[in-house]
């Protein structure tokens, strides 16, 4: 229809520029004067940037309406909804109706309002952008993380801002879930004295906490290899055994990995330590070892006294049920064979021969017994 109207003011203007131009008046009574050429000429091209300037306010609108990611605008004073997309619609579960009645604060929790309305008057004011992430509240009562970016902007005459709004929530809720469990990794690793270790297996590079410091004397600033270092400091007599243990593990692509070897401490002493690593693979390949080697020296050698004193507790119930018996039953019986009469005396002094050499005996076997006694200590 507007296409028509202009091509008919093309018609009047084309008409009466040829009467302006000193044409017979009289072969055009039928059509109105319609004023100078200039005249006519600017009304048609305002006419013309008009309907363009419509076409494109359509396109705009259609634009914001089907956009994806839920869009508004609001009035800057009373924070009011002006106009929603679709997809806001959507997203927060609100009509276009129920829009139109809410405010920003409708769509936010109560705590969360005074820092909005601080927000909106400081950060959001004048010609400023802003962009920022918030916590939005659904219909429902759902609530979500969004970023928001913000443009100034006139609607209808109102002083109003430009929204839009895109949900990161799963990004926002993953990045806090990370950020404690490295918080707790952190504590974890300032809490325990074993070294935490992360290596690369492909580059052979390795990172710790401050317990190596404690477990061996490395200098991680050295241009050496760490697998090299390792290596030389694992005492030689277990060094096949446990290199010999984590090549069968990444053979078979086993994930965990476990081993107790002896290890150059910091004092240059070896020491128990176990060492425990979860491997991660990728592309059927070794990539990531993460463990943690803990000094278990005071254990293992408190378990090996232990085997030791044990050991002796058997060996001197043995000894007193067998050896003890032996001279005990020797004195027993030649007790009973003196002649209390005194008629014979060669006999007598014979049995106390005989005496003596079984206190003798027993004698023997008590210090042996207080020897493993004290090996107990």
């Amino acid at each position: 229809m507007k296409t028509i109207c202009l091509s008919l003011l093309f018609v009047v203007i084309a008409i009466n520029s040829y009467v302006l131009l000193g044409t017979n008046t009289d072969s055009i009574v039928f059509w109105p004067e319609v004023g100078s050429l200039s005249t006519l000429c600017t009304v048609f091209v305002v006419l013309v940037f008009t309907a363009r300037q419509s076409r494109y306010s359509r396109q705009f609108e259609h634009l914001f309406m089907e956009h994806p990611i839920p869009m508004w605008i609001y009035e800057k004073n009373t924070l009011r909804f002006l106009t929603v997309n679709n997809a806001a619609l959507e997203k927060y579960g609100f009509s276009r109706k129920e829009f139109q009645a809410l405010t920003l604060k409708d769509i936010r929790n109560e705590e969360d309002i005074p820092m909005l309305v601080e927000n909106a008057a400081e950060r959001c004011n004048g010609g400023a952008q802003y962009r920022g992430i918030w916590k939005h509240r659904k219909k429902d009562g759902t609530n979500f993380f969004v970023e928001i970016f913000s443009l100034p902007a006139s609607y209808y005459g109102k002083n109003a801002r430009f929204i839009m709004s895109k949900d990161v929530d799963t990004e926002v809720k993953a990045a806090k879930a990370s950020h404690e469990l490295g918080i707790r990794y952190e504590l974890l690793a300032q809490a325990t004295n074993d070294a935490v270790y992360d290596k690369d297996l492909a580059t052979t590079t390795v990172t710790w906490n401050h317990g190596f410091s404690h477990l061996a004397p490395f200098n991680k600033d050295e241009d050496i290899s760490w697998l090299n270092w390792w290596h030389k400091n694992i005492y030689p007599a277990d060094l096949i055994q446990v290199t010999t243990s984590l090549k069968v593990t990444l053979k078979k692509q086993l994930t965990f990995w476990t081993e107790e070897y002896r290890f150059k401490g910091a004092d240059g002493n070896y020491k128990f330590v176990v060492d425990r690593a979860y491997i991660i693979y990728e592309n059927g390949l070794p990539n990531r070892m993460i463990g943690m080697v803990q000094d278990i020296d005071k254990h293992v050698k408190q378990a090996r006294q232990l085997e030791e004193q044990n050991k002796a507790l058997k060996e001197i119930a043995w000894i007193n049920s067998h050896e003890i018996r032996r001279p005990v039953v020797s004195i027993l019986s030649i007790t009973g064979l003196f002649d209390k009469s005194n008629k014979d005396i060669h006999l007598n002094s014979q049995l106390m021969d005989w005496l003596h050499e079984s206190t003798l005996q027993l004698d023997e076997i008590i210090h042996k017994i207080e020897h493993k006694v004290k090996t107990l200590q």
